[in-house]
């Protein structure tokens, strides 16, 4: 009741400083409980990372852990933390991109043909021109005309491969100059190419993410598309945007990965289609949209890289590896609904007491 003095076990009011000393464990038993909440898949993956480290670490020390296998990992997992970016803003606005793979082919195919006969600054402008346009085709075709992701970038996965067997005969483009190891093979310094460029886009993502009007438009269409109608947000620009930012990050991945193998060709994107949604499920981004943090999906790469490594290390098949992203998919969506529903539920709690 207002006003109620609160007493000691024996009777006796408390004092100021007693009250003080009363409620600030239970205020920061709430912070911590409030913390944990809101950071609850980031939390999870992290133990995860460490748990499958560790039984890695242990198995096979003088081959997992290593420096140069750590290298090895952070390069891999770069390259997809980029895609997985891109791929996150479709799925925050409530799509998906099933096209990023082909248009990684594109990219690292137009990108070689121009870069071996016209230099570097030339083959990278062009190979992010290349994904660009995809991302611009896709948006126009499903924020302007109405076309589901699925069909829209189904459509595109088929178009985008076609095309850059087409403009390749069929074959692998090399013959770099050595200036282009530097978007991939090579480093920055002591940092890996691919860890530098990708800590540029996820920074800058994150500001277009939590920053930015634009950002914020996002979650709110992917919260809800009719509420947005509503509010007076452009719903298909925003959607528009989304799709082309994700084909740009698309074609910056596929330049990544044909820096690092040192050649550009249509397959070699194959499979980040994938990755790029189950990495981004498995970081706490919702199918559906509106919900996901950059963080989880960083997070999300590594347990994956390292997990592949691992298995690699350990000569699991690659079928079988196959199979156990997919179940690392599937649970991790199992696990996403259970957390919904359990915010849910303790909403609902609040509004009834």
């Amino acid at each position: 009741m207002a006003g109620t003095t609160e007493l000691r076990e024996g009777g006796e009011p408390l004092d100021a400083s007693e009250e003080q000393s009363e409620t600030s464990p239970r205020q920061s038993r709430r912070a911590s409980s409030g913390f944990l909440q809101r950071n609850s898949v980031q939390v999870q993956l992290i133990l995860a990372i460490a748990l499958v480290s560790i039984g890695f670490g242990v198995l096979y020390p003088d081959q997992f852990a290593t420096f140069r296998n750590f290298e090895n990992i952070t390069r891999q997992g770069a390259t997809l933390v980029v895609v997985a970016v891109g791929q996150t803003f479709a799925l925050i606005v409530g799509g998906f991109d099933v096209s990023v793979g082909s248009t990684m082919g594109l990219s690292s195919t137009v990108g070689a043909l121009v870069m071996v006969e016209y230099g570097t600054i030339a083959g990278v402008l062009a190979g992010l021109g290349a994904g660009l346009a995809v991302g611009l085709v896709n948006g126009f075709l499903i924020a302007r005309l109405g076309v589901t992701p699925f069909v829209a970038t189904l459509g595109m996965l088929a178009f985008a491969r076609g095309l850059a067997n087409q403009i390749s005969d069929g074959a692998s483009v090399s013959g770099f100059p050595d200036s282009f190891r530097y978007f991939g093979g090579g480093s920055w310094g002591p940092i890996p190419a691919t860890v530098g460029i990708a800590t540029v886009v996820v920074l800058i993502a994150g500001v277009v993410l939590y920053l930015s009007r634009f950002g914020l438009h996002l979650y709110g269409i992917g919260g809800s598309r009719e509420a947005s109608v509503l509010s007076g947000i452009r719903v298909q620009r925003v959607e528009f945007l989304a799709y082309t930012i994700c084909g740009l990050l698309a074609g910056v991945g596929g330049l990544m990965l044909a820096s690092r193998v040192s050649v550009g060709q249509a397959s070699l994107g194959t499979g980040f289609e994938l990755m790029s949604i189950a990495t981004a499920v498995i970081g706490g981004v919702a199918i559906g949209g509106g919900i996901g943090r950059l963080s989880g999906v960083v997070l999300g790469v590594a347990l994956l890289s390292v997990l592949s490594t691992g298995m690699n290390i350990a000569q699991v098949s690659e079928f079988i590896q196959q199979m156990v992203t997919g179940v690392v998919l599937v649970v991790a969506v199992l696990i996403d609904r259970l957390r919904l529903r359990g915010s849910e539920s303790r909403r609902l709690g609040a509004l009834l007491e």
